[in-house]
């Protein structure tokens, strides 16, 4: 039978596939040099998590009462993170999210040593050397900022889009099974005041969909993690080539420091 996503008023939703958004992306700084670096955006990625639970009940049913009813009822929450593919998405939200807090941590202190570094040269630099290095600076870290911002924002979407997948591949399994029960509506449990358990096929969905559509494994692709480029790091003789720089050459912040790269952790794997 043919089966649409509708909404009824009067608090009971139909098949009601709602997927929000998991975080807001967070918003770039900039700041002045003199001041203290502005820490890079955190990775803002948070578990997937259920929504707060509306006051219902069940009332214990045998088993059988359930098997031909007109009304069914599941837990859209507990369908998915109960899942194979939903444990899957968590698993790989959670790693990659570690990873992305990892970098950030990494290029934050990179940034506040090149910065103390600079600092530390201003008393000894013409003022117009200092300006074009200061500038330099203040490019670099507001880029990475910018890209760090940006992969967080990816990694959401990512799972956005990703548990988005998984409910289109649900549909027709949930579709069947109503069928199968001579159902006519799916009613997302914690919008039923009371109802009797038998007709919960949270569970027996969940057996099916790890059958039919496994774990969704490479369904939604992950995003290319962009790696920013590095601060200058520290050089074996910093003040001396800054001091050198008197002939108005601007610095080639192309060239990443040996201790930086030496730093660098490997690249995560998908």
């Amino acid at each position: 039978m043919p089966l649409r996503a509708v909404t009824a008023f009067g608090g009971t939703s139909v098949w009601v596939l709602m997927l929000a958004a998991l975080i807001a992306p967070p918003a770039s700084a900039q700041q002045p040099l003199g001041d203290a670096p502005a820490d890079l955006p955190g990775p803002g990625i948070v578990p997937i998590a259920p929504g707060p639970a509306l006051p219902n009940g069940t009332i214990a049913t045998p088993d059988a009462a359930g098997e031909r009813a007109p009304i069914l009822t599941l837990d859209l929450d507990l369908l998915y993170l109960s899942s194979a593919w939903g444990l899957r998405a968590q698993t790989r939200l959670e790693d990659e999210g570690e990873g992305v807090a990892a970098e950030n941590e990494r290029l934050t202190q990179l940034l506040s040593t090149e910065e103390q570094r600079l600092t530390e040269q201003r008393a000894t630099l013409p003022a117009a050397d200092f300006r074009r290095l200061a500038e330099d600076f203040d490019l670099r870290a507001t880029t990475i900022r910018r890209e760090r911002a940006q992969a967080v924002q990816d990694l959401n979407a990512w799972a956005e889009a990703d548990r988005a997948a998984f409910f289109r591949e649900a549909l027709p399994v949930m579709g069947q099974m109503m069928s199968d029960r001579g159902a006519v509506a799916v009613l997302d449990r914690r919008t039923v005041f009371v109802s009797l358990d038998a007709i919960d096929v949270t569970q027996q969905l969940i057996t099916a969909l790890d059958d039919r559509i496994g774990n969704g494994e490479g369904v939604v692709p992950l995003p290319a993690s962009p790696r920013a480029d590095q601060p200058d790091g520290d050089q074996p003789d910093g003040g001396a080539a800054a001091e050198g720089q008197t002939d108005g050459a601007q610095p080639d912040a192309s060239q990443p420091d040996a201790d930086a790269s030496s730093t660098t952790p490997a690249p995560l794997q998908p």
